[in-house]
């Protein structure tokens, strides 16, 4: 498995591409925007776009799926039975389905939104906006960044040291770093000790 981050300046989210293989086939991980760039990378490397995941469906993340849609048929794998008036696959919290040749686990982590997914394929956590480096997701109020921290510990950082966190935004990151130096989830143990 290899993944390509992009990084979609329009909103400054990161899309991922994930090939799969001998099979060529590859997926598309929040489809935030498309550019010459990532029509590039799967054409260039003869990829088969055959799999979007969106890990929530706030518009930064999805803004270009209508685009990719045009030039591509992927099946789309979300929590909700469509995005943007796309018809998708649901996928449910824990669910293990198979999409592009690969395994993949469909995490649901609210808090940031109550759709929010995260994707484990491999030893890689797509983690859209609950987690990035060093910090979790936004939140709108107190109850629901607590929801988040709890769903993170309990879902998340429960998981071994060697998983790789590619988040929504910023820097690509790894488990046992969040573990020992992320801001919020330390914050949150402190308060809990207090």
């Amino acid at each position: 498995m290899n993944v390509h981050p992009h990084l979609i300046a329009s909103g400054l989210c990161n899309t991922y591409i994930v090939s799969t293989g001998d099979r060529q086939e590859a997926i598309l991980i929040d489809p935030a925007g498309v550019d010459e760039e990532i029509i590039d990378v799967i054409e260039s490397h003869h990829f088969k776009l055959t799999t979007i995941l969106v890990t929530h469906r706030h518009e930064n993340h999805t803004a270009g799926l209508k685009k990719i849609l045009k030039i591509y048929s992927p099946s789309i794998y979300a929590f909700h039975s469509e995005i943007q008036g796309e018809k998708t696959i649901m996928v449910k919290d824990d669910e293990i389905f198979t999409a592009s040749g690969v395994q993949i686990k469909a995490i649901q982590v609210p808090g940031h939104s109550l759709d929010s997914l995260v994707f484990k394929i491999g030893n890689a956590l797509f983690t859209g906006d609950t987690l990035h480096a060093g910090c979790i997701g936004s939140t709108k109020n107190n109850m629901e960044k607590q929801l988040l921290v709890h769903s993170l510990k309990h879902k998340i950082m429960c998981l071994s040291d060697n998983y790789l966190i590619y988040p929504g935004h910023g820097a690509i990151s790894k488990l046992r770093i969040e573990r020992m130096f992320n801001h919020d989830i330390l914050e949150s143990d402190a308060t809990l000790l207090d």
